[in-house]
């Protein structure tokens, strides 16, 4: 675009006006003249706004006064690649390149054409050929580090991506899509070392300060998380993800006081209303004031109605609270949003066996243990359950299929089989499954006594922990 252009799409009161008079010519079908320039505006502005109508009645206006300018056969491209009509931009973005062979904007536009096709490879072959004319297109070479990404070449979009931080390294949308694609490819470890250099060379970087801090909460350093969130917000102290996500990092170090201070901060700004009262109902349920949560929860659910995580909290302290019927109400309404959602099955199944419906609540677990058979909780709760309508052996069958499906060892299984083999007098067999729990994690074996306080007389329990403890 001209030197004129960037002034009128950086004037928004310039452009408001060139759309208005644009609409009222249609209205009161008058013979305007607009300049090609001036045209590009409309169409970006209407397009922009989502006003698709009146932006093809812009390019088809355009065409007829201006059949061959490069701009608005792109917009025209641009307008069919936006309304999902694929086939039409691709015969546009051809003709056009028959015709503009050297203008990289048409390879962009047909590589977009086939991004959105799924065609992936013949993508970046297009992007390549735009990187070839225009080796500076900032938005092309992002486009085509996306590619590399969708066809598996993860160094290469990640090298690509670089090197536009190499030359402009205050380019947001480069350094939001390097991190992308390093959590993709969990490559946290390589991120945080990227990051430090970086910051190191553009310390006034607060988004490069905001990354780190992100990775490094991955990573579980969440005091040196905090610390660079510090050094975002000393950079742009309105920077309210920095914030919520300080947050975040104080609630993980155990520090919930200090997050939900966060919390409340960031619940003023209308994008985060929902997920700040959400945390700060997470922060309440932390401390077990399971009141003070719920408020919080349904705030949450204010801000945002199809928000289902409020509502999986709000039922699960209303549980807490031995609400079961108003927690059951609730956990339904998740269920019937998230139907695949196995903890909302497994809390349901909990809310029913508290309202003595057994049988009820053990379809439930089953239902949690359909969609996630790893779910510990949902096995240790359904063997407790059956226990209290079968027995003991009942139980125990259940912890041996949660053995049998389970692809990995699991301590608290093997402490839960343990106590009911203790239970059944089968005091070998049990002997054998607590110390596969001892060596599985060690830390863990009072979750016996939890189960079966009669458990804590066992003299040949302490007398194996103990030693195991003290080799």
């Amino acid at each position: 675009m001209s030197g004129s252009d960037d002034y009128f799409m950086g004037n928004d009161e310039m452009q408001n006006e060139l759309v208005e008079r644009f609409l009222n010519s249609i209205k009161y079908n008058s013979n305007e003249y607009f300049e090609p320039e001036e045209l590009e505006i409309i169409i970006e502005a209407l397009m922009q706004n989502e006003d698709y109508d009146n932006a093809k009645h812009a390019i088809d206006f355009g065409l007829q006064i201006y059949p061959d300018n490069e701009e608005i056969l792109l917009l025209n491209i641009r307008y069919n690649l936006d309304e999902g009509l694929l086939n039409v931009a691709e015969k546009l973005s051809n003709e056009f390149l028959n015709i503009y062979p050297e203008n990289s904007e048409g390879y962009y536009m047909l590589g977009s054409v086939y991004s959105d096709m799924g065609q992936h490879n013949e993508a970046v072959a297009m992007f390549e050929k735009a990187i070839d004319i225009d080796p500076e297109a900032e938005h092309v070479i992002i486009a085509l580090s996306m590619e590399y990404h969708f066809v598996g070449k993860y160094r290469k979009s990640i090298d690509t991506t670089k090197q536009i931080l190499n030359k402009n390294p205050d380019s947001e949308l480069a350094i939001n899509q390097l991190m992308f694609i390093y959590q993709t490819y969990d490559e946290i470890n390589e991120a945080v070392i990227f990051l430090r250099d970086f910051t190191d060379k553009n310390p006034l970087n607060y988004l490069a300060w905001f990354h780190l801090a992100n990775m490094l909460n991955i990573n579980n350093e969440w005091h040196k998380a905090i610390e660079a969130y510090d050094f975002a917000l000393a950079i742009e102290p309105d920077f309210s993800l920095a914030i919520y996500g300080k947050g975040r990092s104080y609630m993980f170090a155990g520090d919930i006081v200090k997050a939900a201070e966060c919390f409340y901060e960031t619940s003023f700004v209308d994008d985060l209303r929902a997920v700040s009262f959400l945390a700060l109902g997470d922060a309440y349920s932390q401390m077990n004031n399971y009141s003070k949560a719920t408020e919080f929860y349904l705030k949450s659910i204010e801000a945002d109605p199809d928000f289902v995580d409020p509502e999986m909290g709000l039922a699960y302290c209303l549980y807490m609270m031995n609400l079961e019927e108003e927690a059951l109400r609730h956990v339904d309404k998740v269920i019937l949003k998230e139907p695949e959602r196995s903890e909302a099955h497994n809390l349901k199944g909990n809310i029913l066996v508290d309202l003595d419906e057994f049988y009820q609540g053990i379809l439930s677990f089953r239902n949690a243990l359909k969609y996630d058979k790893e779910l510990e909780d949902a096995w240790l709760d359904m063997s407790e359950a059956y226990h209290f309508v079968e027995g003991p052996e009942k139980a125990l069958e259940v912890i041996n299929e949660a053995e049998e499906v389970m692809e990995n060892n699991n301590p608290l299984i093997a402490y839960r089989k343990a106590a009911l083999l203790f239970e059944l007098g089968r005091n070998q067999e049990a002997i054998s499954q607590l110390f596969n729990g001892l060596s599985l994690n060690p830390d863990l074996y009072t979750t016996m006594y939890s189960y079966n306080k009669d458990l804590e007389k066992n003299e040949i329990i302490q007398e194996i922990v103990t030693m195991f403890l003290n080799q």
